[in-house]
């Protein structure tokens, strides 16, 4: 189905459903929230200019229900390929969480770029009657959608090529989720939007571990090393799972674990550490295997040969001093013998 350019400025012209900057940001976050449930655990892997990518999809979403923007517009401001932007959308597609609509091209009697709509979007039913989109939503919208029609002034102009620069927003600016209670600061910051609720039970994991050791060695640990560990484990963590799946209670697992050797080095006393690190050096031959530059080569070797030179001169003075204490007897044995 095609969009003509009298529906599109009608389109435009559509008054917004979120009013205020805190509705805007709870719509964004629920599209979000519908894109996740998509793509599944694979949501998780996809690479950050990607989330972004889909971040900025939802935000401009928000006001009327749909997204106009072209593939490559997305791909050049997260610097990612437009192919993985249209699989983004096949995949939305393909789960029935998006409708897909061109519009019509003025150079050509045929399609245009692409229109997104979001099925879950209050404003939807009002698109599915306008156009007549064959779907049906699995998800009803939460709050009815306010009926207004559109506006009796003249339809605005609008590029049929470009994003208006007017509609542009910061979306970063709502990016963030509420912060989760119970994880640090710097935690929250780099691995909520990963992990969501499900981080606060990875950090206290890795508590447990530090509760553990404390116990067993009878000291007290600071929040700055507790911080510094729990942010280590989780990242190693994340590493872990962009190459493999599992599990939520594996990944509780290993975070304790990898926790609970680093907590172990930390709180390790230090005469230990030394008497291992001594045992190292002796156990291993050192084979230096840089090379020498040629004026230090000489050098040494000037050393030597003076050094050599001095030794046999010790033993040349120490073999005359030998052989005059040898005369020197010699001549008192005689006069000895004169007297």
């Amino acid at each position: 189905m095609l969009i003509f350019n009298d529906d599109f400025a009608r389109m435009q012209n559509y008054e917004s459903y979120t009013k205020t900057q805190h509705e805007q940001k709870q719509m964004k976050y629920k599209l979000l929230s519908i894109v996740e449930s998509a793509f599944g655990d694979s949501y998780v892997r996809l690479k950050p200019e990607t989330r972004n990518a889909i971040d900025m999809i939802c935000f401009l979403a928000t006001d009327k229900g749909f997204v106009y923007a072209k593939d490559s517009y997305f791909a050049k401001e997260h610097n990612i390929s437009t192919r993985t932007i249209r699989r983004v959308m096949k995949t939305l597609e393909d789960a029935s969480k998006i409708v897909k609509s061109h519009r019509s091209s003025s150079k050509h009697n045929g399609r245009g770029a692409a229109v997104y709509f979001f099925v879950d979007h209050p404003c939807f039913t009002h698109w599915q009657q306008y156009f007549g989109f064959d779907v049906q939503a699995d998800v009803q919208a939460e709050n009815a959608e306010t009926p207004c029609e559109s506006k009796d002034e003249e339809a605005k102009k609008v590029s049929t090529y470009s994003l208006p620069n007017n509609y542009i927003k910061n979306h970063f600016m709502y990016k963030t989720i509420p912060f989760i209670k119970g994880v640090p600061k710097l935690i929250n910051q780099t691995f909520k939007d990963l992990f969501k609720e499900s981080l606060k039970d990875l950090y206290l994991r890795v508590r447990m571990a530090s509760q553990k050791v404390c116990q067993s060695v009878s000291i007290t640990l600071s929040k700055k090393d507790i911080h510094a560990i729990a942010y280590e484990s989780i990242h190693v963590l994340f590493t872990y799972i962009k190459t493999r799946s599992m599990s939520f209670e594996e990944q509780c697992k290993l975070v304790y674990h990898i926790a609970l050797n680093k907590f172990n080095e930390l709180v390790q006393p230090e005469d230990k550490k030394d008497e291992e690190e001594s045992l190292v050096v002796t156990s291993r031959k050192i084979v230096r295997k840089e090379m020498l530059p040629d004026w230090f080569k000489a050098q040494q070797e000037q050393e030597q040969t003076t050094e050599s030179e001095e030794n046999v001169c010790t033993e040349s003075e120490e073999e005359e001093m030998a052989r005059m204490k040898t005369i020197l007897s010699q001549y008192r044995d005689e006069s000895a013998s004169f007297g």
